[in-house]
């Protein structure tokens, strides 16, 4: 017996459901959406107006971003609400590294740039649809880049255990807040990955939390000295 549909035609996988939060300050979030491979479900003009049970029922929301409000307050404390139980992309022009530390602080599910191709978005949507992180790559490996020099530059543990260069970017990364499914979207790794790496550094270091874990990473230890 075939699978297909008795009349010929394939099933198609239904589009990611999501709503948009545009902006009267900086606009619509992205100017080609009905080119993309969505339904949308609604255009909201502030996250003030939609809240966590609202929120979850959308398979993304896609919100009009800036600099200023990654940094404003009232943003910041709108969008944690709302993290928990949804999956935010902030698409902004030209993100940068500073933006995506920021977006991955405050639980983002993805960034994109207001220039990207709806075949990119897309993919930003999808991934986050399914409970990945989707971050543009040349920022994320910015990022990882920059992680990895400073990693070089904090100074060794003479006379103690000392981390595995993907130790040292994990830490760094904790060091600003990241989580484990934070740490494997800058890492391009997976989240068990990311949390195996995290445990084998606090086993090395004889660390209890992650605090101590950074505490004792960025502390030189010398021949004699007791902590």
């Amino acid at each position: 017996m075939s699978d297909r549909d008795p009349h010929g035609s394939e099933s198609v996988a239904p589009r990611p459901r999501v709503c948009v939060i545009d902006s009267k300050e900086i606009g619509a979030a992205y100017a080609r959406l009905d080119e993309c491979a969505v339904e949308v479900r609604g255009y909201l003009p502030s996250l003030a107006q939609l809240n966590p049970r609202t929120a979850s029922g959308y398979d993304a929301i896609i919100v009009s971003c800036t600099e200023r409000l990654l940094l404003s307050p009232a943003f910041r404390s709108r969008v944690r609400k709302l993290t928990p139980s949804a999956r935010l992309i902030a698409v902004m022009a030209s993100p940068t590294v500073d933006n995506l530390t920021q977006a991955l602080a405050l639980g983002f599910a993805g960034l994109a740039s207001r220039d990207v191709t709806p075949k990119a978005l897309d993919r930003t949507i999808a991934a986050a649809s399914r409970g990945e992180s989707a971050f543009p790559r040349g920022v994320l490996s910015a990022l990882l880049e920059t992680v990895s020099q400073f990693a070089v530059r904090v100074p060794g543990r003479i006379g103690g255990p000392s981390l595995t260069p993907r130790q040292d970017q994990v830490v760094e990364l904790i060091a600003q807040g990241a989580t484990d499914r934070e740490i494997a979207a800058v890492l391009q790794i997976s989240q068990s990955t990311a949390h195996k790496h995290v445990q084998n550094a606090l086993r090395r270091l004889n660390a209890k939390t992650r605090s101590q874990l950074v505490a004792a990473a960025r502390r030189p230890v010398y021949p004699g000295f007791v902590s």
